[in-house]
């Protein structure tokens, strides 16, 4: 404790608590001791005043068990008060009085056997207290003092020898009591303290324990680094919400799925410092959107989050998405730069979609998931078409992973022919997948393969097999060519290289009678890195093709970069022929002379579009009106024979 007056106060609190506790035990006790010591001596010599001592007692006891009823109901701080002290040892010491005052009063009317029991029973008296007054020294020591020593006084200097000795005995049994009222209460002071002492230590172990509670609370149950809630605190609040829904507390919620775009890449070249930074001011802009704390706000995982709102208004919560959107989309301080990203948001709504909140974050995924890499859309709404995708993609990568060892893949082939003469220079090989008794459109499975990674294993074998075709074509047709599609991801691996020189080697192929066939938009990313492999590729003597020329992401970027072999104009410039597109044709064939390219039209599905193409001077032509793509042994009968002449 901090100081002695500390301790005082204790001692004061807890004795009145103790000397209260056993007051009713001695209340009856003195009363029943005091009525039975009255009316066994009464008599007609001293009946009146026996009978008004009694009384007096009587009313003194009274007041006593009243003021120990009021002490009992107090509350625990009244019953701390002075006042009660005071009361008990007015009310204490003056039942002593009484009990001194019966034997100076009445003794010179004591037979032998009164003035016997009456010294018993004053000893006894005198000797309870110790035990039952021992919460307080002063009172403890001063009621055997009342009640014994005048009365031995007297008694010491009386005539009478025996009476002189009882005199004698009650001091000294008075001296006695003292010592052991004096123990007694050092005893009960030391015990207070102790109860005091372990009473702190039970209270720091329980806060101690609420701390401790607390914080393995916040650990599991709140993310670390943005102080959100975690998944399992998440699912807990949001099964709440769900049965305040059913219990018709609330008309339903909305749950937005969002994902911050770009965020692999802060990590991969700022560090996960510079990530956590982000982060943590994301979930900062997110808690703006809380203002009325009515919202829940999780980090499932990642660069993941999620806002449950109560609002179910479709049109409401695409404004709260969108302004959500651009405060996102601001630029982000970081080691003194502005770093610029953006959030995809998928929306799910209870009950429209789901009542289970596993099932309304599954769904707010498969909408956030529908938008990655499209824009400039952002926010989705669920929508069962949506769902209907995302399996149907599941299906197809699970099924593209065994697709080759089924041989479930095949390639087709389609002439790419001269315009003046007709005559086959190469073909494009097309891939084809018939999965069980369903045909998959390349459109379909490749940008799947694309994005699981299985295009490389698949890209290797279309090449392996183009190579192997080479190989098989007669010595006449040593001059047709083979054009492979080659996805970026294909030309990103570390292997792509060494594996098509390998390739022409084992099947003895002259590399020019390989073409490969890229998309524009394929030197958008990784431009140093693919423009290499590229012109390694061209200095070997691959021949390389731009397809869908002029759709992608910078034409005239890519021609002027690139040692471009072939460029194809896209399909959608010879439908629209008779209209804009032969403009842009027109300037092809202008910028080809520049450049150094052939030219090849592809998407040729009528004699007049065949007819003016080569009447523009485009040298080579692709498409239906001269052959669907062909089966493998059909290409082979064809590849020696002239067309048609256009």
């Amino acid at each position: 404790m901090r100081d002695k007056r500390d301790r005082k106060k204790l001692y004061r609190a807890e004795g009145i608590k103790l000397l209260y506790s056993n007051a009713l035990p001695g209340i009856l006790i003195t009363f029943i001791v005091a009525t039975g010591l009255v009316f066994t001596f009464i008599d007609h010599d001293n009946r009146t005043g026996k009978l008004l001592w009694w009384a007096a007692i009587c009313l003194v006891l009274a007041i006593r068990l009243v003021d120990t009823l009021l002490w009992y109901r107090a509350n625990s701080y009244q019953r701390k008060q002075n006042h009660y002290y005071w009361r008990f040892s007015a009310g204490c010491l003056l039942t002593a009085a009484l009990w001194s005052s019966w034997c100076v009063l009445f003794s010179e009317g004591f037979s032998a056997e009164e003035f016997t029991f009456s010294m018993v029973i004053l000893s006894a008296m005198a000797g309870g207290a110790t035990s039952i007054l021992s919460g307080n020294v002063f009172i403890g020591t001063l009621y055997p003092v009342i009640v014994l020593v005048p009365f031995s006084v007297e008694l010491l200097f009386d005539g009478e020898k025996y009476k002189s000795n009882l005199g004698m005995l009650g001091l000294c049994f008075t001296a006695i009591m003292l010592f052991s009222a004096g123990r007694a209460a050092r005893y009960v002071k030391s015990a207070i303290l102790l109860k005091y002492k372990n009473s702190q230590l039970l209270e720091r172990m329980e806060e101690t324990i609420r701390t401790r509670t607390q914080e393995i609370y916040a650990i599991s149950h709140t993310d670390a680094l943005t102080g959100l809630h975690n998944r399992v605190a998440f699912l807990r609040a949001a099964n709440g919400l769900v049965m305040r829904y059913k219990q018709n507390e609330i008309p339903g919620f909305s749950l937005f799925f969002i994902d911050l775009d770009g965020f692999k890449t802060i990590n991969d070249t700022l560090g996960h410092d510079a990530g956590d930074q982000i982060l943590l001011a994301f979930s900062d802009r997110l808690k703006a959107f809380n203002q009325d704390g009515n919202a829940l706000l999780c980090r499932w995982g990642g660069d993941e989050f999620i806002f449950c709102t109560p609002l179910c208004d479709r049109a409401a919560l695409g404004r709260l998405a969108e302004e959500m959107r651009q405060s996102f989309s601001k630029p982000w301080a970081l080691h003194g730069q502005e770093i610029f990203l953006s959030a995809t948001i998928g929306i799910a709504v209870c009950p429209r979609h789901s009542q289970a909140i596993t099932r309304l974050i599954q769904l707010a995924d498969i909408a956030m998931y529908s938008l990655k890499g499209k824009q400039p859309q952002r926010v989705a709404f669920y929508n069962h078409e949506l769902e209907a995708q995302l399996l149907n993609q599941i299906y197809l990568q699970e099924a593209l992973k065994s697709a080759l060892a089924k041989n479930e893949m095949r390639l087709v082939y389609q002439p790419i022919v001269e315009a003046q003469s007709g005559n086959i220079v190469a073909f494009e090989t097309l891939l084809r997948w018939h999965c069980g008794e369903e045909a998959i459109s390349p459109a379909h499975f490749i940008p799947v393969a694309e994005k699981n990674g299985s295009i490389v294993p698949l890209g290797y074998w279309i090449l392996e097999e183009a190579c192997k075709t080479l190989a098989e074509l007669p010595p006449a047709a040593s001059h047709i060519a083979l054009s492979v599609n080659v996805s970026i991801v294909q030309l990103q691996d570390a292997a792509f290289i060494a594996k098509v020189e390998q390739l022409l080697t084992n099947y003895a192929i002259a590399p020019e009678r390989l073409h490969m066939e890229v998309t524009e938009s394929l030197f958008h990313e990784s431009q140093g890195e693919i423009y290499a492999k590229v012109s390694y590729l061209q200095n070997k003597g691959v021949r390389i093709s731009i397809d869908d020329f002029g759709t992608g992401y910078s034409s005239l970027s890519v021609i002027q970069n690139m040692r471009i072999d072939f460029v194809k104009i896209d399909r959608s410039f010879v439908n629209n022929i008779d209209d804009k597109g032969l403009a842009v044709v027109q300037a092809i064939l202008t910028m080809s002379g520049t450049f150094g390219y052939d030219v090849i039209a592809e998407g040729v599905e009528t004699v007049r579009q065949a007819q003016t193409l080569r009447n523009f001077g485009v040298p080579l032509l692709q498409g239906f009106y001269f052959s669907q793509p062909l089966e493998k042994a059909d290409m082979l009968a064809l590849c020696n024979e002239p067309l048609m002449a256009i």
